[in-house]
């Protein structure tokens, strides 16, 4: 019911905005909602749980100056594996939350961008050995386009790739959470 509310909030603000009656008036932001895919780096999570694993989430930019964005993005991924040893059951499960800056600028029907960020992982593995959970904070590259469809039109395809340095100690083990990210969505220009 929130979560409805909110997407209809967005909808209408998109719609209605008189910014974006205006001529030459960039966005003040966007709503965007994400499907990709994400590798971890770690070999030993490679071995678990086999490479790579849907990631799903929502980010929220907003328009700093001309074509320079602040962006907050929440993901999260949930990958089932077997334990090395006694092939066992085991999940883990990932919420990147993301904070940054990006540039963009349109070029015809493109609008690509690059920025870089913080992240902050909260992580958990679950399995007959118990559960953790712990976090980890890092950084990240990221970059891709929108695609223009019409002067004022409120949706916005994008695609983007995103690569994290991320590095966790739990028990005084390093492990290697970070990895690349790829994946494509709509944003819902405000």
């Amino acid at each position: 019911m929130l979560f409805g509310s909110v997407v209809a909030a967005v909808f209408l603000a998109a719609f209605c905005s008189p910014a974006r009656a205006e001529e030459n008036v960039p966005r003040q932001g966007t709503f965007e909602f994400y499907l990709g895919r994400y590798n971890i780096a770690e070999p030993l999570f490679k071995t678990i749980y086999q490479p790579g694993s849907s990631i799903m989430g929502v980010a929220l930019t907003a328009n700093l100056y001309s074509y320079f964005d602040f962006y907050l993005e929440i993901k999260g991924m949930v990958k089932n594996g077997l334990l090395s040893y006694s092939k066992e059951k085991t999940s883990f499960g990932l919420i990147p939350v993301s904070l940054g800056f990006r540039a963009d600028y349109p070029i015809a029907f493109v609008s690509p961008f690059a920025g870089l960020g913080l992240d902050y992982f909260i992580f958990y593995e679950k399995n007959s050995i118990g559960t953790t959970v712990n976090y980890a904070k890092g950084w990240h590259l990221q970059g891709g386009f929108y695609l223009l469809i019409g002067k004022n039109f409120p949706i916005l395809p994008f695609a983007k790739a995103k690569y994290s340095f991320v590095k966790a100690t739990p028990g005084g083990r390093t492990i290697n959470l970070g990895g690349l990210e790829f994946g494509a969505g709509l944003a819902v220009v405000f």
